[in-house]
């Protein structure tokens, strides 16, 4: 579906083929379940809850459309969003033809009244089945998909089988190992990400963030910590962890002399994976964290950790009466270098502990003791606080 997306045609014909193979998997076991060790167990629970979620009631009602009656009305829609900072943006919907590429769609908007001369924006292809309007048809896929993985997932292990071992021609992630996942699988989210692209609104230049996704190896994470001294690794969920970080975190800059900004994305106590972000500008920072969001809801995390050096500044007695800062950080005469390990979690929580950083005359660098400080508006988490919001109307 992802690679036939910009031809109506084709991706019409993939998501038939789609909706019905996936209801063929769910016969094919009321089928069998005659020789399914504890059957009824699993696959209730499955019918009982799962089932009846508005994207997988779709997805049966969609099939017996296709079967019945005709191919889906399925609708080619632009979403746009501007972007002017951390706490102004402003979304819209538009309709243009399928096979429009997203850089004459820029033109469009930019010929039209009241394009703004500052910020980004981001365009998002999107294919829309009027049946389940929230959803994005590859999103509503996906989703479908990973509640089938794991309906087979439990159904495997109830039978005393770890993996499926069937043989066959499979494409990137998507194999027969059913893994285990409380989001989607990587290439999900690549899918995803190439359906989007970004500009600046000035003049239009194609902007991208550089974070990079990367598998923990767990023999490296060991030479690692052998060679920064560290004594152990921090465990529980995002807030718990952050004394713990901050440790291994003094423990690196002090070593190297710089630290890395990274991403840690929690299920509860479950590292679900690690980003390193890199950005060079306010711009490409804004879409690093607006991709976070994304990967956030992927990902179905619940728990958010950053580590990374920053600019501190102490605010002027003005911008104190004001409730403000005038000046960012970064563009201050007296900043200051910190070391800074923050974490969020859907439930509310915030938490986030700071050290200055200090450099000697020989280049050496000196951590100072951690102390917590106020979180404040948290400007970077916005994009996260609203997409979990975004999740929680949607009942994901």
């Amino acid at each position: 579906m992802q690679e036939s997306y910009f031809d109506p045609d084709g991706f019409r014909l993939a998501l038939n083929y789609f909706l019905q193979t996936h209801r063929s998997v769910t016969s094919l076991l009321l089928k069998h379940k005659a020789g399914l060790p504890e059957f009824q167990d699993w696959f209730t629970a499955y019918s009982d809850t799962v089932a009846k979620l508005p994207v997988m009631r779709w997805a049966k009602n969609a099939r017996n459309r296709i079967v019945h009656e005709s191919d889906l009305e399925i609708n080619s829609s632009c979403h746009v969003t501007w972007i002017r900072d951390w706490g102004t943006r402003s979304e819209t919907q538009g309709t243009f033809p399928p096979r429009m590429s997203v850089h004459e769609i820029l033109a469009a908007i930019r010929a039209s009244r009241g394009m703004p001369p500052f910020g980004t924006i981001t365009i998002a292809r999107r294919w829309i089945d009027k049946e389940l309007a929230s959803w994005e048809i590859l999103d509503a896929a996906a989703a479908v998909y990973m509640h089938l993985n794991e309906l087979l997932r439990v159904g495997h292990r109830a039978s005393g089988v770890e993996t499926c071992n069937l043989e066959g021609d499979y494409v990137e992630c998507v194999s027969a190992a059913l893994p285990f996942a409380s989001g989607y699988l990587t290439c999900m989210h690549v899918a995803q990400s190439e359906l989007t692209s970004h500009f600046s609104a000035p003049d239009g230049n194609v902007l991208s963030d550089a974070s990079e996704r990367f598998e923990v190896d767990e023999a490296k994470v060991n030479e690692a910590f052998e060679s920064y001294q560290v004594p152990e690794f921090p465990e529980g969920d995002a807030i718990a962890r952050v004394p713990g970080m901050m440790k291994v975190a003094r423990l690196v800059m002090e070593k190297d002399g710089y630290h890395e900004m990274f991403a840690f994305l929690l299920a509860g106590e479950s590292t679900l994976t690690v980003t390193a972000m890199r950005f060079d500008s306010q711009r490409t920072k804004l879409l690093s964290f607006e991709r976070l969001a994304h990967l956030v809801e992927s990902l179905r995390a619940d728990g958010l950790l950053i580590i990374g050096e920053m600019w501190t500044g102490v605010q002027t007695e003005l911008e104190k009466k004001m409730n403000t800062v005038l000046i960012p950080a970064r563009d201050r005469v007296d900043r200051m270098e910190a070391l800074s390990v923050y974490a969020v979690t859907r439930d509310g929580r915030r938490l986030e502990q700071m050290c200055m950083v200090e450099r000697g005359v020989n280049g050496e660098t000196h951590c100072g003791d951690p102390v917590e400080s106020d979180p404040g508006i948290m400007n970077t988490m916005i994009p996260i606080f609203k997409k979990w919001k975004e999740m929680e109307l949607r009942g994901l």
